[in-house]
């Protein structure tokens, strides 16, 4: 469509229905071509997003995002809307390392700073999920969410390629090229609600943005099995787990406690355990609780199971944190995360690393003891796209 007949700047509420008189089909809430200022967007790293003319008589004036660590265009109270439809068109200018953010349910607190994302890389041709937790990536938890986009559908750089997204509570469709059929859902981040934006890579190439439109919808246009399709088995991992943070600092009173606890006074500070819920795959993910920029980067994750006898048994981990491990009162060592002993680079934390040997974990020989059996792990954020562990239990 020609640039100049879109509805521009975003400016115009209106309601479009159905051929049958009454029936709503959506209310557009915003639209932008870039032709007339940036006034709707709030702006974090503005130094890098700026409005350019694109040489194209088809799309005129596009907002480029230039790569330079945090980066955010964010549409002004799109945290007010529910469910909803984002449109529109992406460019990557050059042949380099780039890519096209989609964030959503951007939420930031006194603490921290929380969105999910899911970005379409340019260069390499593929979707990938990536959740934010105080500013730290998790794609690496999400590595089954991958997506290759080919043939047809392959990213070709300096071409314009549409995308769309629909997204209701937890659940994203992220749409490339085909509109009829997502090439991704995902629903594994934890807030229902918040700002939606977009943003570029850290570091690398430009991303340029044109003809955004965002509608309210009423359901959701894809109604078929996840893609990918998988079928989570988490019955067969640890996943009664319960949380103590997040802490400044270690705290050497909970990890030597000889018995479990549910809460413990240290001097003026009083701790006490609380609920944890994993994901539907049986992720403990960490940086939900632990600050990545902030002070308070240490917590505690622990589970409590029985034995009738003196037994032995593997405790089998896979991790994007180094953990500390501790089995009742006795320290085990550290448990590091994935693809540090081995310097393969591969740091994946994998669903499926219990039965599948390409993906396996670590294997730890643990001792448990007739009655109750705490295992302790204590974590510390801080490392770059970390943030979670699966564990399995295993009996001889």
């Amino acid at each position: 469509m020609i640039k100049s007949i879109r509805i521009s700047a975003g400016l115009v509420v209106v309601l479009l229905a159905y051929a049958t008189p009454g029936h709503i089909v959506a209310q557009l809430r915003f639209s932008d071509d870039f032709e007339n200022g940036l006034e709707r967007w709030e702006l974090v790293g503005d130094q890098a997003i700026n409005v350019h003319e694109s040489g194209d008589p088809e799309h005129g004036k596009v907002l480029v995002l230039k790569p330079d660590g945090q980066v955010y265009a964010l549409v002004r109270d799109s945290d007010q809307w529910s469910a909803i439809r984002v449109e529109g068109d992406i460019l990557f200018p050059r042949n380099e390392h780039n890519y096209f953010g989609l964030i959503y349910h951007y939420n930031q607190t006194r603490f921290r700073t929380d969105f999910s994302s899911i970005y379409i890389k340019g260069n390499g041709s593929y979707i990938r999920a990536n959740p934010h937790r105080d500013g730290n990536v998790s794609r690496l938890m999400y590595e089954e969410y991958r997506t290759r986009l080919t043939s047809d559908q392959a990213i070709q750089i300096n071409q314009w390629h549409a995308f769309k997204a629909e997204i209701m509570g937890p659940v994203c469709h992220l749409y490339v090229g085909d509109m009829s059929i997502p090439k991704l859902t995902f629903s594994l981040y934890e807030h229902s609600s918040g700002l939606v934006g977009f943003k570029p890579r850290v570091a690398g190439g430009d991303v340029w943005l044109d003809n955004v439109r965002i509608t309210s919808i009423e359901e959701l246009s894809y109604t078929g099995p996840d893609i990918p399709a998988i079928d989570y088995e988490t019955d067969s991992l640890i996943t009664d787990w319960e949380v103590l943070g997040p802490l400044t600092r270690p705290v050497p009173e909970i990890e030597h406690a000889v018995k479990p606890f549910a809460s413990l006074r240290v001097g003026r500070t009083k701790y006490t355990w609380e609920p944890f819920e994993v994901d539907i795959r049986g992720a403990v993910i960490t940086g939900k609780v632990t600050e990545y920029l902030g002070e308070r980067s240490v917590a505690y994750f622990r589970t409590v199971v029985h034995a009738n006898t003196n037994k032995a048994a593997i405790l089998h981990v896979t991790t994007l944190d180094e953990l500390a491990l501790w089995i009742n009162d006795r320290f085990y060592g550290y448990i590091y995360r994935d693809g540090y002993v081995s310097g393969d680079n591969d740091w994946n934390a994998w669903y499926d690393f219990w039965k599948n040997p390409a993906h396996a974990g670590r294997r730890i020989p643990i001792e448990l003891k007739p009655g109750a059996n705490q295992i302790l792990v204590r974590t510390r954020n801080g490392q770059y796209a970390s943030g979670g562990f699966f564990a399995r239990l295993e009996s001889p």
